[in-house]
């Protein structure tokens, strides 16, 4: 299959580096420092204990430069840079192109169908937890690997299928959703929360569960975050919260969340895509969100400081 991972950070590099490892014709789009070891040394990817060096990886600055109608493109930008990410993908959808977003948020499968018409878009969620560690490798330490996909229009589709089938078949854990949009918004419910603490707590989840109030919280903010979805037109198990909570208590006890890692690097942060789209949201469907505006409003302040908004 003839891939292209536009955005081959963390998770594009996890799941791009699988599919090259296996004998498919995977191009990585990079930029800066990591475009240049990726070519220059190839990718590594060090996950569950194993270290694998993928030499003939190729790192282009955009998809135009591989020359290829592809058959799937991995759509793993940041959030914030999804319109220019758009823009650059384009000459590099086919007929037959599917482009899978795995982005955050839950606004990403609208701007990919109206750019590239619904008949290319897949949509879903990864649960991996990968990072770049160093420029041209790649670190997976999380506690699951999982990528769940499938037609933003719900119920079966060929497509889909083959891509998850191409996935299983390297080992990937993909597995088909008949409902794609509520399992995004079911991660959504997870990630909105953590993402926001831990943003502002800049510790990894073993020291702040430590803190009741803080557990506390994140329940509380789960509610507010399922509320504006149920109102949205979502369905959520009344034990959602305590399930997440439980996630929370169970998980590595280093694991940090992206939005946390850009905050502490004063990168560019998706603030708007995360706490921002559940006020947002909550505004427009008149849901009262009380903590995450004003955790919201904390974070804005915080990423102004560091040019985080630009």
């Amino acid at each position: 299959m003839k891939i292209i991972v536009m955005g081959s950070g963390g998770v594009g590099g996890y799941f791009g580096g699988i599919l090259a490892r296996a004998g498919h014709d995977v191009w990585f789009v990079a930029r800066g420092p990591h475009l240049e070891a990726i070519r220059a040394r190839g990718l590594e990817l060090r996950t569950q204990g194993n270290t694998y060096h993928i030499a003939d990886a190729r790192a282009i600055a955009v998809p135009s430069e591989a020359g290829i109608d592809a058959d799937l493109i991995l759509f793993s930008v940041k959030t914030y840079d999804t319109e220019t990410a758009l823009a650059a993908v384009k000459p590099a959808v086919g007929p037959k192109t599917v482009v899978l977003t795995m982005q955050n948020g839950v606004d990403s499968a609208d701007q990919l169908i109206a750019a590239l018409g619904a008949d290319h878009v897949l949509a879903g969620v990864t649960y991996v937890a990968a990072s770049i560690v160093e420029p041209g490798v790649i670190a997976e330490n999380g506690f699951s690997r999982r990528i769940a996909f499938g037609d933003p229009a719900g119920g079966h589709s060929d497509r889909a299928q083959r891509a998850v089938d191409t996935m299983v078949a390297t080992g990937i854990e993909a597995e088909l959703s008949l409902n794609a949009r509520q399992v995004i918004w079911d991660k959504f419910v997870l990630v909105a929360p953590h993402a926001t603490v831990s943003a502002l707590c800049q510790t990894p989840i073993g020291v702040t569960r430590e803190t009741p109030e803080a557990m506390a919280l994140y329940h509380a903010l789960v509610q507010e975050v399922m509320a504006v979805g149920v109102a949205s037109g979502y369905t959520f198990a009344a034990d959602t919260p305590d399930k997440v909570v439980a996630n929370f208590m169970g998980a590595p006890p280093g694991q940090m969340s992206s939005l946390q890692r850009d905050y502490g690097n004063q990168r560019r942060v998706e603030l708007e895509f995360l706490p921002g789209a559940v006020v947002r949201r909550g505004k427009a469907l008149g849901v009262p969100t009380p903590r995450f505006e004003a955790l919201y409003a904390v974070l804005k302040v915080r990423a102004s400081t560091f040019g985080g908004l630009s």
